[in-house]
């Protein structure tokens, strides 16, 4: 038989698109945020050969950060080593904008803790636990609008906000480690933290936007690395 006819005769399989569902005609306000574990790739790729110790890692510290995500936040998915998180500006907006920028270094306060407790009771000398004390946490917000779609049991953010928000965790900000605000976020948080840096970031087919990168009340980083090193 001829692969020709071998093709011919080959039965095709339906492809199934999951049906999603607005949940509004209209674009919801939202303030967007995303948690992203710095070093990510760098850790994977350098440590391939131990890849379950390197996920059971990356897994305990984005546990760490969900545990800090509550009402009025909502976890919209994981996406690999970052935790997406969104909140609708409904109803009294303004108090639950103030609980979200004093929830936001908390974040980094339990990723810092959680990394310090891997490095302290790591009983393994594999490249991953080895190197736990080079991962470092950034977290990217920005506020706009979002269409909201229910798919297979689950909620979908779509639109340009839900893009910049995404492309923000590529920027020109020389650290790893720091608290990332749009103007539009920033017209919504109030975090009270010492500036690190100002830059204008340009992205094809979104533009340019303004963005302020805070520092973070030491995140235990530094004590990590002084950990390990001991």
């Amino acid at each position: 038989m001829s692969l020709a006819s071998l093709s011919c005769n080959r039965t095709r399989m339906p492809i199934v698109v999951p049906h999603m569902t607005p949940m509004s005609r209209d674009a919801r306000d939202v303030l967007l945020m995303i948690a992203d574990i710095s070093g990510y790739t760098r850790f994977m790729v350098a440590n391939q050969t131990e890849l379950a110790h390197s996920h059971m890692i990356i897994g305990a510290l984005l546990e760490s950060i969900i545990a800090e995500v509550e009402i009025p936040l909502t976890v919209a998915k994981l996406e690999g080593d970052a935790v997406f998180v969104y909140f609708l500006k409904e109803g009294d907006a303004a108090a639950s904008l103030g609980r979200i920028s004093e929830k936001l270094p908390r974040f980094f306060s339990a990723f810092s803790s959680k990394l310090r407790d891997l490095a302290i009771t790591r009983n393994c000398s594999c490249g991953a636990c080895a190197n736990i004390h080079l991962l470092r946490l950034k977290v990217v917000a920005h506020s706009g609008t979002a269409l909201l779609y229910s798919i297979a049991g689950g909620t979908e953010l779509a639109g340009v906000d839900v893009i910049m928000v995404h492309r923000l965790l590529k920027n020109s900000i020389p650290s790893h480690e720091y608290l990332l605000l749009t103007e539009a976020a920033q017209k919504d948080l109030n975090l009270g933290l010492p500036v690190l840096a100002t830059a204008t970031e340009k992205y094809a087919d979104l533009g340019s936007v303004r963005v302020t990168a805070y520092e973070v009340p030491m995140t235990g980083s530094a004590a990590v690395t002084a950990t390990v090193r001991e």
